[in-house]
């Protein structure tokens, strides 16, 4: 519970704060307490507690703690809900480290390039930017020559592709990949034509560019930030140590 928010929102004064405080953290004590308990650890009145109840739009003191509680307990529930989804991928991050960290070894002093379109742009800029201020060759801008075969080995394609079948994304990867230039792929699709021409293809298998419900959330973009960043994080830690 933000304590400062609903001040301003109600225009609460010290006592009437510092008993919502109380309350929030005295919750298991409150039932054994009572209103008049609480208003003698707060140094106040009864009647003071419920007049804020009301201030606050509640029907009295009853209402008043449950709401307090019931957020009490929604906070910690979401903060859980986080934990466990940053830790589903770390540990999706994880199953792709070893390959990612090979990589990253062969490519620390070559060119990277970026590729995307639409809204997986933004993330390839994002992810390139990342690269740059961490002291890697990278660049996010087309340069279809760093794609020939004389380019073997010195040059890594880094693909951002929701679906894996977007043409000119395929068409460029196809000609990378015929002239052995590696390519490393964030993809939506692991069944899809980039998945198949990448050295490694980092699947969330969260594509839903092709959902009937044109409103579901895109996950996959999201995804690929929590992804790549736990993989950067571990790979610059055991680089430094």
């Amino acid at each position: 519970m933000n304590i400062e928010n609903l001040s301003n929102k109600y225009n609460l004064n010290e006592t009437e704060k510092n008993i919502l405080l109380f309350i929030e953290t005295h919750a298991k004590e409150i039932k054994s307490l009572g209103i008049r308990g609480v208003a003698k650890q707060c140094y106040t009145s009864p009647a003071t507690i419920i007049n804020l109840a009301k201030k606050m739009n509640f029907s009295g003191y009853s209402e008043l703690v449950f709401k307090i509680k019931g957020n009490e307990v929604m906070d910690k529930e979401l903060a859980l809900s986080e934990t466990t989804k940053t830790l589903f991928y770390k540990k999706l991050a994880e199953r792709y480290y070893e390959e990612f960290e090979k990589i990253m070894n062969d490519y620390q002093d070559k060119t990277i390039m970026i590729l995307g379109s639409g809204f997986s742009q933004i993330i390839g800029n994002y992810i390139n930017e990342s690269l740059i201020i961490n002291g890697f060759r990278s660049i996010s801008n087309s340069h279809l020559e760093l794609i020939q075969k004389e380019y073997a080995k010195e040059t890594l394609i880094i693909v951002v592709t929701e679906s894996g079948e977007t043409s000119r994304l395929k068409e460029l990867v196809k000609q990378a990949n015929e002239n052995e230039i590696e390519v490393l792929s964030f993809i939506g699709n692991a069944n899809s034509a980039i998945a198949d021409y990448s050295r490694l293809a980092i699947a969330t298998n969260d594509n839903i560019q092709f959902s009937k419900n044109p409103h579901e959330p895109h996950l996959f973009y999201g995804s690929i930030l929590l992804i790549f960043e736990f993989l950067l994080s571990k790979y610059l830690k055991q680089t430094i140590s």
